[in-house]
């Protein structure tokens, strides 16, 4: 019994990995994403809102298929936001975990690099900001031949080595 379920716990160990390259794909390919994915997807971002990450069981594969099916990025953020405990930055990483050559995950370390870099850029995540957000993402992924979640992973770990170097003061 154990050799049967080994398999699965060694994938799942790397969650990140498990999300991209399993979950991702296998969204994509459905158009809707079911609850106990997106229930792991909502986890992985933010725990805080798990109690209304599981009022969701009943309407999730209809909002995230209404989502997936819309073109314009405003109206895609917004249908995620339907979801009770998704707000901008949840949603973004939804959308990173199914589509990572598109989007970056939206969240405070990202932007704080950012503003280091110069960007004008408000730390609080609005739809103005996410739009701001995701368009700076891309021009700078495709200037650096990386995709927009490659672009946000070096953010994160520029981030870690900011506090490092800072002994973690001012730790979120």
């Amino acid at each position: 019994m154990l050799v049967d379920s080994i398999q699965k716990y060694i994938s799942l160990y790397d969650a990140e990995r498990y999300l991209f390259e399993v979950l991702g794909p296998k969204i994509r390919e459905n158009g809707y994403i079911t609850f106990k994915d997106f229930y792991d997807i909502c986890m992985w971002k933010s725990a805080r809102q798990k109690q209304n990450y599981l009022k969701n069981k009943d309407v999730v594969e209809e909002i995230t298929r209404k989502a997936l099916n819309q073109s314009d990025e405003i109206d895609r953020i917004n249908t995620l936001r339907q979801l009770k405990g998704v707000e901008i930055k949840t949603a973004s990483a939804i959308l990173t975990i199914i589509f990572p050559e598109k989007y970056a995950v939206m969240d405070e370390r990202c932007l704080d690099i950012l503003i280091d870099y110069g960007f004008r850029i408000s730390k609080y995540p609005t739809i103005k900001t996410w739009i701001q957000y995701i368009g700076i993402m891309r021009s700078l992924a495709k200037e650096n031949n990386v995709s927009p979640r490659e672009l946000d992973m070096a953010f994160f770990a520029i981030h870690r080595e900011k506090l490092e170097k800072a002994n973690f003061k001012n730790l979120y």
